[in-house]
């Protein structure tokens, strides 16, 4: 084994044009809040797509007594669930020809980015900061409904499933593995 001590600068070439290890600090920093806010957004959509399997599951084991009661709660967490989904997240993607056809959301312009602001060695420009603070408040705002959800309606939903003797529908539970198909 060999050890040599080496130190990491900045390319001579960026300095001559006037780049500074300032400037690429920033640039790297607002990259790390873009990657951030994009894993910020698919776990979002992670933790709803869990909440509706287990809210479906649970729906499946409804007596029919208490079904319409029971889907009624399921629907005031689901419907606000899914508007935030639908914000954070192009669902209708399905093909590779989907994306010319359906707009792309809140995650996809989010990491988009990401190729603007390391498309070179430079400080990120005011309108890349700009628009970055302006998505991050719209999926702040989407984040917000969700948690507002979670905190309001599913309790209402966990205790009617408790009368019946069923599991509470848990966010954070681990989301269960797909089935495979024979």
């Amino acid at each position: 084994t060999k050890a040599r001590d080496f130190t990491i600068a900045i390319d001579p070439r960026l300095v001559a044009d006037g780049i500074t290890e300032a400037d690429l600090l920033e640039q790297f920093k607002l990259s790390l809040r873009v990657r951030d806010k994009v894993s910020e957004a698919n776990q979002a959509v992670i933790d709803i797509r869990n909440v509706r399997q287990q809210i479906n599951e649970r729906l499946q084991k409804v007596s029919g007594r208490r079904k319409n009661e029971i889907q009624k709660l399921a629907d005031a967490v689901m419907v606000p669930l899914t508007a935030v989904e639908e914000e954070a997240y192009q669902v209708r993607n399905r093909s590779g020809q989907d994306p010319l056809n359906y707009p792309i959301k809140l995650n996809n312009k989010i990491a988009a980015l990401s190729g603007v602001i390391e498309s070179a060695d430079n400080k990120p420009t005011n309108q890349s900061v700009e628009v970055f603070n302006e998505l991050s408040a719209q999926l702040d705002a989407e984040l917000a409904k969700m948690k507002e959800t979670l905190a309001k309606q599913l309790p209402l939903l966990n205790a009617a499933l408790k009368r019946e003797k069923l599991d509470a529908v848990d966010p954070k539970a681990k989301p269960a593995a797909p089935t495979p198909k024979p």
